[in-house]
């Protein structure tokens, strides 16, 4: 099952709280038995990442992929986090991933 979250883009750390929870919901762990995300990535890296695309002036949408504590994690630049309760690949769509 993939359940969807959203973020803030204008909020700074944003996309590393929403990851977070995310997790701790889908997975029911509260947080603090979660390992930390900088141990699976770089959150610095990810979060300029994604604030680095213009939506506005692009036409796809980027996107970044990773396992993380139980669940794939797909994050993309129109504020969408959307996580897979298993480690194994989402699924691509019409964009490719």
């Amino acid at each position: 099952m993939i359940h969807q979250f959203s973020f803030d883009r204008e909020q700074a750390d944003s996309i590393v709280i929403t990851i977070s929870e995310a997790i701790s919901r889908v997975t029911d762990t509260p947080m603090e038995e979660m390992p930390p995300l900088q141990e699976t990535v770089d959150c610095d890296a990810l979060e300029a990442l994604i604030h680095s695309f213009d939506t506005d002036g692009m036409a796809g949408i980027g996107k970044v992929q990773f396992p993380f504590h139980g669940c794939t994690v797909r994050v993309d630049t129109t504020g969408t986090v959307q996580v897979f309760d298993g480690n194994r690949r989402l699924p691509s769509d019409d964009a490719g991933c």
